[in-house]
């Protein structure tokens, strides 16, 4: 038994000076961690939320949990705006998507929202205790390839409203791990949701991770802004129209975000 302790503190001993002397092990050995506690955290959650159902309650206790964990990557958050997200009434919540660390980002303000909800890709319903970690605290799952799709994301704006639940969804669709102050255009699924049902629109502007860079693998300690713009109303647009949405939600969300590098540089 001496032994293995031994062993368990050379190996920690070992990756530690690594992880000061090699950025491509540093990168690996962070986001291995962070995937693993994930894993770890969803059976723990899995414990404690599973008396309770869907209650929203339970995505506040994820986060807070999650939280916890992120201490370890030396990753700071300063959330700006944060009490436009104390609002009780329903919104559908853009976030612009860099990279898997984005759920850092989302569990730093779910929070101060309390009452809120991801959509998601149906697969990942069947990811073992990751999934039904996800469905425990009111994750909503989407089949995009679905015949039925449609009629979906209509229900859920709808049942959004009624519960008064903040949908919280990546209108890029997929990362964009490109520098130099981009965004992917958007899709218009979150915006058909909001004018379903009749929900406004929450900006939320994740400022560019110049600490973290894949194609280098470089996940340096770093500091990012959470920039909450305010709700944009959806009364005015409809089908017809959803394209003039879409823009200017997305122009407001690029703006802010090169707002936030010069912040960042001076």
């Amino acid at each position: 038994m001496s032994s293995l302790w031994l062993w368990l503190v050379v190996v920690v001993l070992v990756i530690t000076v690594l992880c000061h002397t090699s950025t491509r092990v540093n990168f690996i050995i962070k986001f291995a961690y962070l995937y693993s506690s994930y894993q770890a955290l969803s059976i723990l959650v899995c414990f404690l939320c599973l008396p309770r159902g869907r209650h929203p309650s339970n995505g506040v206790l994820a986060a807070r949990l999650c939280q916890y964990a992120h201490k370890l990557v030396s990753v700071t958050f300063t959330i700006e705006g944060a009490e436009l997200l104390k609002d009780p009434t329903a919104a559908v919540l853009v976030m612009n998507h860099q990279s898997s660390i984005d759920l850092m980002a989302m569990m730093e303000i779910w929070p101060v929202m309390e009452n809120a909800a991801p959509i998601a890709k149906k697969m990942l319903k069947y990811c073992g205790p990751f999934g039904l970690a996800c469905w425990l605290v009111g994750s909503v799952f989407i089949d995009r390839r679905s015949k039925t799709s449609h009629n979906d994301m209509n229900q859920i704006g709808q049942e959004a409203k009624r519960a008064g639940t903040k949908l919280m969804i990546y209108p890029e669709g997929t990362r964009n791990g490109a520098k130099g102050l981009s965004m992917l255009p958007f899709k218009k699924g979150a915006f058909h949701v909001a004018l379903d049902g009749k929900l406004p629109i929450i900006p939320v502007v994740i400022s560019e991770y110049d600490f973290l860079d894949t194609n280098t693998s470089t996940f340096l300690p770093g500091n990012v802004t959470i920039k909450v713009l305010p709700r944009i109303d959806t009364s005015q647009y409809n089908k017809e129209n959803i394209n003039s949405l879409v823009s200017h939600t997305r122009d407001l969300m690029m703006e802010e975000l090169k707002n936030l590098a010069k912040t960042k540089t001076n």
